[in-house]
């Protein structure tokens, strides 16, 4: 009793002064966010599970090198952004039939995850392409732009 009659202003000013560091925390993590997750939130979750794998995109690539000069496969949250450039000669028919080959390279909940946008040029024919095909995750094709 006599050490807390002795320091009794310092044990004060002790716990206010934890109070307000715990209150300072505590406001902190109320008014400011995590940079990291704002861009995304939890929109993310289960991503790992269905992750495209290097495997994937090589098998992917292999499958269209005969049809293709070029083609890149970039995963961007739940969106994979392919782009394909088809050698010179290749029809709008083919073109689509191509990224169709795209997508029997991903698995079923691979399709179910994620959003596939597919931008195929043939710089050799301006008139028709380039042209955008977007396949939303509850679809099972891609829907196309009009023919230009």
């Amino acid at each position: 009793m006599e050490f807390i009659k002795k320091y009794k202003s310092i044990i004060v000013a002790s716990l206010v002064l934890v109070a307000i560091v715990a209150a300072i925390f505590i406001v902190k993590d109320t008014i400011m966010f995590d940079e990291y997750q704002a861009l995304y939130g939890n929109r993310l979750e289960g991503i790992d599970k269905v992750k495209v794998t290097e495997k994937q995109e090589k098998q992917i690539k292999e499958s269209v090198k005969n049809y293709t000069k070029k083609i890149d496969i970039r995963v961007s949250g739940r969106v994979i952004n392919i782009l394909i450039e088809l050698h010179p000669g290749t029809s709008l028919d083919d073109a689509r039939g191509i990224a169709g080959m795209v997508l029997d390279g991903l698995t079923a909940e691979q399709k179910a995850y994620f959003d596939v946008e597919a931008i195929v040029n043939n710089s050799e024919d301006p008139d028709h392409f380039p042209i955008i095909g977007y396949k939303h995750k509850s679809r099972d094709n891609f829907t196309w732009t009009r023919d230009r």
